[in-house]
């Protein structure tokens, strides 16, 4: 959904092409890993060293193994010095729509994520049907949609269509991307992972410790999903609790509190208007640069309120759009909801083929109504998911959900105090799955931690986790220094 788009890294495009250059000439973390691991060194765009690129095949069905083959995209950039133990760093950033190979540059030369790499490898490979690795894009969905509903059945359905021609679309789990990588793990020669999760990404991480514990030597999971995570279940009262401490925040803040003394008032009183009323907005689509009019429901205003809750700095323009709202005035609204550039297509069928069978297809609609009961966004998103998955039309996964099991794995486990989508109750859930685990739980903090101030100390942070192998005697100085931006008074 479109909150996938909002999360912690900011993803580029990878573009590999040949490089031929003299090895005695090249930059030491890419030849000297040329010597132990089966890659090849290749040039990446935005990258100003060479790293080493390969590609691993895998058959669609693990389990017939035949028929049609998988490439999976890897690219490794090594360390830059010699490892301190045989494992790898390895992630999953989460949607599950994100491209992990198109995070390359940030742990490369140059990069805000380049120190983690210092005495360890970062593996980074695309799981089956996402961008590098045979990607599930589809036409019907290949505009994000904007102010509307982001999910149209008919439109999910004719994407389905479109790729079962060609893929069998029950191949695309999160098992058999966890066999994938276990695949690759064997290959390069790696004694164990050491692995890190966001949002579903932590769930998938989840998943790969309860198949393979052998495999992982530390697990750190930020604003993590839980292993039998029915989404977007909660997403309706994770997102009023965050709003609530939003406005919390605001009363708090002597300058905020004196521009808007009832942001709560504010938006039940939009929302109110809408649900009587839609309103017309205008705005120019960042996809055909023209301008376009839509009719703003209140259910479509609730969501995008919702959305924005997901960053903090986003979340700190609420009090400001919803008094501006409020008076009539909904451009600082569109403003705020509207991309100023054309969002990437995203491989939505890899999506669907995950979340409907393994997540949303096991929800309960009484569950969800209960939760959603006396918040903004009411059962808007649940139902959006359901009918888009009843749209979809893949059958239950059989091997979900999956037994609980307790871990001696070290785990470090960092959850917003502000976050709609995995509140802190999900990070004591995850707890109990390990005997040598931290939980952090970070005022303000929504569903990412890079908009906070202070975010570059968290590198280190969740550096020395993984180096020490170990969640005892952590160093808080840095969860504790991370602080909010601002809030929007004009």
């Amino acid at each position: 959904m479109k909150i996938d788009i909002l999360m912690i890294f900011l993803l580029g495009t990878v573009i590999f092409g040949g490089w031929s250059v003299n090895a005695d000439a090249m930059p030491a973390p890419a030849y000297e890993a040329s010597k132990r691991l089966p890659l090849e060194i290749c040039e990446i765009d935005n990258v100003d060293e060479p790293l080493l690129c390969g590609v691993h095949i895998v058959f669609e069905n693990r389990e017939t193994k035949s028929g049609r083959r998988i490439p999976i995209k890897i690219v490794v950039v090594p360390a830059r010095e010699k490892p301190t133990t045989d494992s790898a760093w390895i992630e999953h950033q989460g949607g599950p729509r994100f491209s992990m190979v198109g995070s390359a540059h940030l742990f490369a030369k140059g990069g805000f994520l380049e120190s983690f790499r210092q005495t360890r490898d970062i593996v980074l490979i695309d799981p089956r049907g996402l961008h590098q690795s045979g990607p599930l894009y589809c036409e019907a969905l290949k505009v994000p949609r904007i102010l509307e509903r982001y999910y149209p059945p008919e439109k999910v359905s004719a994407c389905r269509e479109e790729l079962a021609k060609r893929v069998d679309l029950k191949q695309y789990s999160t098992l058999n991307a966890i066999e994938d990588f276990e695949d690759i793990r064997r290959w390069l020669g790696y004694r164990k992972w050491d692995v890190g999760g966001w949002s579903y990404g932590s769930r998938f991480m989840l998943t790969y410790l309860h198949k393979y514990p052998e495999s992982i030597r530390s697990i750190s999971l930020i604003a993590p999903s839980i292993l039998n995570f029915e989404r977007p279940r909660d997403y309706a009262k994770f997102g009023q609790q965050a709003f609530d401490r939003l406005v919390e925040d605001c009363r708090n803040d002597e300058a905020c509190n004196a521009r808007f003394p009832d942001v709560a008032g504010d938006l039940q009183m939009v929302l109110a208007k809408l649900e009587t009323q839609p309103e017309a907005v205008e705005f120019t689509d960042p996809h055909s640069g023209k301008v376009v009019t839509r009719q703003l429901s209140r259910d479509v205003f609730a969501e995008s309120i919702w959305i924005a809750l997901l960053r903090t700095s986003e979340a700190r323009q609420l009090p400001f759009v919803l008094k501006h709202a409020a008076n009539g005035n909904f451009a600082p609204f569109v403003d705020l909801a509207v991309p100023t550039s054309a969002p990437p297509s995203e491989p939505e069928g890899h999506y669907f083929s995950v979340v409907c069978p393994e997540e949303t297809g096991r929800l309960d609609i009484g569950k969800a109504e209960e939760s959603a009961k006396n918040t903004f966004v009411g059962t808007y998103i649940a139902r959006d998911y359901m009918d888009a998955c009843e749209a979809w039309d893949l059958p239950l996964n059989p091997s979900h959900p999956i037994k609980p099991k307790r871990f001696s794995v070290p785990a470090l486990i960092v959850t917003g105090k502000q976050d709609p989508v995995t509140a802190p109750e999900y990070g004591e859930t995850i707890a109990q799955h390990f005997e040598n685990s931290v939980h952090v739980s970070i005022p303000h903090m929504a569903h990412s931690i890079s908009q906070m101030n202070n975010a570059e100390c968290f590198t280190q942070f969740l550096s020395e986790f993984v180096e020490a192998g170990n969640s005892e005697n952590l160093n808080m100085d840095c969860p504790n220094s991370l602080r909010p931006p601002a809030f929007r008074l004009n």
